[in-house]
């Protein structure tokens, strides 16, 4: 088969039957009992591929509990379905804190990065020196296959991460011991590892009512994508968000409206996330109170 265009679809039975109502015939579709992807061909022999890229939203108060996952954290995902084994998020938590049973690891990924949402968390890594104790607001870029090692949370300690594919390979490494010195200026994947903490917000946001600082992720990964901490306005200002192939956002204090595409608005209060396909056409409105978010964005490019 060709090589197809691929179009972002929020349902992929409504996209169906509108390319069918236009003549177009559906090929295929994976799988039968599920579909999230079709190709359909028009009438002149033009050939697309659906893919079914819906709205996402997690709260915090919701009905998942979390699960126990890797050292014995407990693990709340944020995108189940995982828009079809692209990206996985997880907010990841340690409620009694202590040493964490953790050994040398390392993740096969395009990117990943975990972000500190309240607590601290000591964590080695491979080429980077001593200990680093990351606190609220901070950031990590994890380069694929950079060694590193969890140590050990205050209580209360909880953490977003957020990395592309879902379903990557952990593998440990039995030989590697840490700290293991400092590299200096190194690449794992093609990337460089970031540690990155809150600092001046005088960027403005998609709009500039909204402010935003720069975590340094975007320039480590060659663009494959972007986090940035961002704080809303005092004022009642709407923030239309410009269009990506997969943008996220986290709310790590306060509270926001997201209004999407169809009219439908969400409030997301400290805790929820929202995982937004290009066709949702989204924009963001001040809450009740003064807002603190991780956004994530991933351009076309990057993601096709």
């Amino acid at each position: 088969m060709p090589d197809l265009s691929t179009l972002n679809v929020l349902d992929l039975s409504d996209a169906m039957l509108e390319y069918q109502k236009l003549g177009w015939s559906v090929l295929t579709i994976r799988p039968a009992d599920d579909p999230y992807e079709a190709v359909v061909r028009s009438p002149d022999g033009e050939m697309k591929c659906l893919r079914r890229t819906p709205i996402v939203i997690s709260r915090l108060g919701g009905n998942s509990e979390g699960h126990t996952g890797r050292a014995s954290m407990i693990y709340r995902d944020l995108i189940p379905g995982r828009w079809d084994g692209r990206y996985v998020a997880s907010h990841i938590a340690v409620p009694d804190g202590g040493e964490v049973p953790d050994d040398v690891h390392h993740h096969e990924v395009d990117f990943q990065f975990l972000a500190v949402r309240s607590g601290w968390v000591d964590v080695l890594y491979e080429g980077q020196g001593d200990i680093i104790r990351m606190q609220p607001g901070d950031i990590v870029l994890q380069p694929p296959g950079i060694r590193h090692r969890v140590l050990g949370t205050s209580p209360g300690f909880d953490i977003v991460e957020l990395g592309c594919p879902a379903d990557h390979l952990t593998t440990f490494d039995h030989e590697m011991t840490l700290p293991n010195g400092i590299y200096g200026d190194h690449l794992w994947g093609g990337q460089r590892f970031v540690f990155s903490s809150p600092g001046v917000f005088a960027d403005a946001w998609d709009h500039p009512g909204f402010s935003s600082d720069d975590s340094g992720i975007s320039a480590a990964t060659n663009g494959i994508v972007d986090v940035r901490r961002v704080r809303t306005s005092d004022r009642l200002d709407t923030c239309p968000l410009t269009p990506h192939e997969f943008r996220f956002l986290f709310v790590m204090d306060g509270d926001i409206k997201v209004t999407v595409s169809d009219g439908t608005a969400h409030h997301l209060e400290s805790g929820d996330s929202i995982a937004l396909p290009q066709a949702a056409q989204a924009q963001v409105t001040q809450g009740a109170t003064n807002a603190s978010l991780l956004d994530v964005l991933v351009p076309q490019t990057a993601a096709s």
